[in-house]
């Protein structure tokens, strides 16, 4: 996989900050969006067909709410000598569809995860791939400034999961911190609890912290969601909605009911027990 010349179907932060570092490396590199028809940092836009026709990697950087139909779109043009990369952050599902949508077409296709924000992390951004041709395609992306494009597995759908399971940690820390700020706003206190907090995760291994948080959580599940209960009375007083705190705080108490403690005598020597003894609590 020689492929020099990379159109990109929409142009946003991340057809950007990819181009950019690819044209460094030497490529030749056109887009394609709806919204955006004039050249941006060199970059030339094409129409859809002639970016198909013209380059040899195309990349699909428009949004996860239409990445089937840019799909759809393409398939018909795209020949067997092509390759398609969807890197929306879809479902490993809706991945899946996709795949055969352009398998229709003979071009061969792989699934792009991005894990990294691509605000921060320019091309430096950590990118899973999976398909067939993905570990070809891999080192390609890497040749040409993509760094930290891994492959990961041969199966279409596989890496979206990861972006999809991860999420529930960072969009859900995301949430939690502005639900957080939100109450400290109104309490008075928010940069005492904004700088509480980076101190003691700047301090403190994450690892560690983690790990014990979920050992502890049979033990202290029950005493955790009393507490909790409090929690959320202080929003309520502040005027605060506790999405994230309610939902924390059924967390809790599924766990406390489900009778987790009694399967745990002491704290366990390894984190996963309690996820794994969870799975099968709840099913």
């Amino acid at each position: 996989m020689e492929a020099n010349r990379i159109g990109f179907i929409g142009f946003g932060e991340v057809g950007r900050a990819f181009s950019q570092a690819m044209r460094a490396r030497g490529a030749e590199v056109h887009y394609y969006d709806v919204a955006q028809k004039d050249p941006v940092d060199g970059m030339t836009f094409l129409p859809l067909e002639e970016l198909v026709e013209r380059c040899d990697i195309i990349l699909s950087t428009a949004a996860t709410h239409v990445a089937v139909a840019v799909a759809k779109t393409t398939a018909p043009l795209l020949t067997a000598q092509k390759t398609y990369a969807d890197m929306n952050s879809t479902s490993a599902m809706v991945k899946r569809q996709i795949a055969q949508i352009i398998a229709r077409s003979k071009a061969d296709f792989v699934e792009g995860a991005i894990l990294s924000a691509v605000g921060e992390a320019g091309a430096k951004a950590s990118i899973l791939v999976a398909g067939e041709r993905a570990e070809a395609f891999a080192r390609r992306m890497n040749e040409l400034g993509l760094v930290n494009v891994k492959y990961f597995s041969p199966n279409v759908g596989e890496a979206s999961q990861v972006k999809m399971l991860r999420s529930i940690f960072s969009k859900g820390v995301e949430c939690l911190l502005l639900e957080m700020l939100t109450a400290g706003r109104r309490a008075g206190i928010a940069d005492y609890l904004w700088n509480d907090i980076v101190d003691f995760m700047t301090r403190h291994s994450f690892q560690g912290v983690a790990e014990n948080w979920i050992k502890t959580h049979p033990l202290a599940c029950e005493r955790r969601y009393h507490e909790m209960t409090q929690v959320l009375e202080t929003l309520e007083e502040l005027d605060v909605e506790p999405i994230m705190t309610r939902g924390t705080t059924e967390f809790l108490k599924r766990s406390a009911e489900s009778g987790l403690a009694s399967r745990f005598a002491k704290k366990p020597e390894t984190f996963w027990e309690v996820p794994d003894e969870l799975g099968r609590v709840r099913g």
